[in-house]
């Protein structure tokens, strides 16, 4: 294939992917998820004052919900904000240009695990595309997060670092050590897989790596000195809050109760083998491996039962055209005349990804095994050149192409129809969309009332937080009135006029206006206005007391 077909149509799959994760981006997902708006209210926030909400100045850490989060997104997001002001796209924008950026340098990662494959080109475009294409991709990469950013500087560390396999030219070493350091700054899940991916590295080219001992000590000094502020951060008391808050070995989990049951039952009948299997270490690494082996349940990967997090209605996190192109990639890397270091690799690497998550709840976790890709796009394609290789027949081989092309392009319109018109209507309420009108409805009569009290559960959770997003609130002004004290799930916060606490519809107050979950008003006495999710159900009220 000559280069300039190639970079047309690798321009092409580029242009195709920023199309995916640009269209309806201010309405698609529907409205600013609780992540999105307190990234996008803190960098406001850094940007007027020079510290987030709780008045700390350059946070290495975002304090935020009380989960210490990596802080870096926000410093993205400044710029934006700055531009574009405060709004959806600008906590947005730099997600997807990072994400398309990740998909760019796919193709030249792929020519580098590849470099002696006859159809390396072929294999690189497809994989491009695949991952331009992937519904996984799409759907995080058009949310305003972190875990994006950490994907993206870590695909473009690892090509640097094969850039500086292949030709032992430091630069791409030192540039690999900045944008490793960049994505351990910028994603919990980052900090456990960044060390276990350049620990696979260094062992698989150990051989090559040597031969730059000096750069290697240079190297290892960059990271040093970039990840010291944030390791300690990290390893502070507030800085190990959200491992505390989301680690999976809490004593009170059923699993953990259940084997202090049974072991003292097995104590009281002397059974010594059922003590030791009940053993809270022992239930721990049960736990963790089946944390971990859950991440490769096909039914996970492939489809969606339900309202499952960062999935599109009816679809899986991959294609399930990917599936049998998966397993002939499998098949095709280790029966193929591949490089061993490239196979050996590509598995650690897929070993490597869901292992941050094992130690989490709620796993399987899409967004905490998002390292995942895009090793899964070069298995499919891989598979896809293998089927078409091993078909002899140049009739049967251009039918099979057709065919698969025709899939592809049907599982794509399938997968536009539900994220882009199914999606925002099924889960509107999963995003507090009710919560936005009700916001606009405030600002637009909040001089007719002394105070107004936001519930802050259910559809209203963390609202103090979307009322400063979607008010711009002015930060000086909110510092003065005393900030933020605790962002806990259940705190209370009281601004100005404004309050956020839990309703009692029995002690409400004359002058007051309420902003409450419907359900807590049945009947439509005292409602003076209603506000929908996208479905039409309505979601949340404005009650004023008679």
């Amino acid at each position: 294939m000559k280069l300039n077909k190639t970079s047309l149509i690798l321009s092409g799959i580029v242009v195709l992917a920023l199309f995916f994760r640009i269209h309806h981006l201010s309405s698609v997902p529907p409205s600013v998820s609780l992540d999105e708006a307190s990234i996008g209210w803190n960098a406001y926030s850094v940007l007027t004052t020079g510290g987030d909400e709780y008045g700390y100045k350059s946070p290495i850490l975002l304090r935020a919900y009380d989960d210490w989060r990596p802080a870096l997104y926000v410093y993205l997001v400044m710029p934006f904000v700055k531009l574009l002001g405060l709004n959806i796209l600008a906590v947005r924008l730099p997600s997807i240009i990072l994400g398309t950026l990740a998909i760019l340098t796919t193709y030249f990662l792929v020519k580098e695990l590849f470099p002696k494959y006859r159809y390396k080109e072929y294999l690189g475009l497809l994989s491009t595309f695949f991952l331009a294409i992937s519904p996984w991709s799409i759907y995080i990469s058009r949310l305003g997060h972190e875990a994006n950013a950490g994907f993206a500087f870590g695909i473009i560390a690892i090509f640097c670092f094969l850039k500086f396999v292949k030709t032992l030219k430091n630069v791409y070493l030192y540039f690999a050590a900045i944008f490793f350091s960049l994505s351990f700054y910028s994603y919990q899940a980052e900090k456990l897989f960044i060390p276990l991916i350049v620990a696979l590295l260094v062992i698989i080219f150990r051989e090559k790596i040597l031969r730059r001992k000096k750069s290697i000590i240079v190297a290892a000094i960059i990271i040093i000195a970039m990840l010291l502020p944030i390791l300690r951060e990290t390893l502070s008391e507030n800085g190990l809050a959200r491992f505390r808050g989301t680690n999976t070995f809490d004593v009170d989990q059923r699993e953990y109760v259940n084997a202090s049951r049974e072991r003292l039952i097995a104590q009281q009948d002397g059974d010594l083998i059922r003590e030791v299997i009940n053993n809270n270490r022992i239930i721990s690494i049960q736990i963790v491996f089946i944390n971990y082996i859950s991440h490769f349940n096909p039914w996970w990967l492939f489809t969606n039962s339900g309202a499952d997090h960062f999935k599109s209605p009816g679809m899986g996190l991959l294609y399930l055209f990917e599936f049998p192109l998966i397993l002939a990639g499998l098949i095709y890397l280790f029966r193929g005349s591949f490089d061993k270091k490239t196979k050996l690799f590509l598995l650690g690497w897929v070993i490597a990804s869901p292992v941050a998550a094992s130690f989490t709840t709620e796993t399987p976790h899409a967004m905490r095994s998002y390292n995942f890709l895009p090793t899964f796009q070069i298995l499919s394609s891989l598979g896809l050149l293998y089927l078409t290789l091993i078909i002899k027949n140049n009739i049967i081989r251009k039918l099979f192409m057709f065919l698969f092309a025709f899939i592809i392009v049907a599982n794509l319109f399938y997968f536009c129809r539900q994220y882009f018109i199914v999606f925002p209507k099924e889960q509107s309420s999963s995003f507090q969309y009710a919560m936005s009108k009700a916001t606009f409805f405030v600002l637009e009569n909040d001089k007719d009332y002394n105070k107004i009290v936001f519930s802050n559960t259910d559809n209203l959770h963390q609202s103090y937080m979307l009322f400063l997003f979607y008010s711009k609130y002015d930060p000086l002004l909110y510092h003065k009135q005393g900030g933020t004290k605790s962002g806990g799930y259940s705190q209370g916060h009281l601004f100005g006029k404004y309050e956020f606490r839990p309703v009692d519809p029995k002690r409400m107050e004359e002058d007051t206006l309420y902003i409450e979950n419907a359900y807590k008003f049945p009947n439509e006495s005292g409602r003076i206005a209603e506000f929908k999710d996208l479905d039409g159900a309505i979601s949340v009220v404005a009650v004023h007391k008679k």
